[in-house]
């Protein structure tokens, strides 16, 4: 994965728009909706990108791996409990492919 855009230049970059298709929302965007994993929607971008790249990269991760793979980003609100949940939901849902 690049460091910066240098690095990246070339390179196809999904947003958090990238992984909805056309008004639907995608998977993990729905499990955050469903399980209210979100308060202040400050950090929700961030959060549910972060669960697309652990998901992709271990598709049923366990609860202690999703805390680690989630753990860098903060939640000023406090909703980690929703935002675990929601990304254990997601584990079951197959993702959109983005190249």
């Amino acid at each position: 994965m690049p460091d910066s855009g240098v690095e990246a230049q070339g390179l196809e970059i999904t947003t958090i728009e990238g992984l909805m298709d056309g008004e639907e929302l995608g998977p993990v965007q729905q499990a955050f909706l469903e399980k209210d994993a979100f308060q202040c929607g400050y950090c929700t971008p961030g959060q549910i990108m972060a669960a697309e790249g652990l998901l992709r990269s271990n598709p049923k991760p366990t609860l202690p791996e999703i805390q680690k793979g989630m753990s860098g980003n903060l939640c000023r609100c406090g909703a980690y409990v929703h935002i675990f949940q929601a990304v254990d939901n997601s584990r079951s849902v197959p993702l959109k492919q983005v190249r």
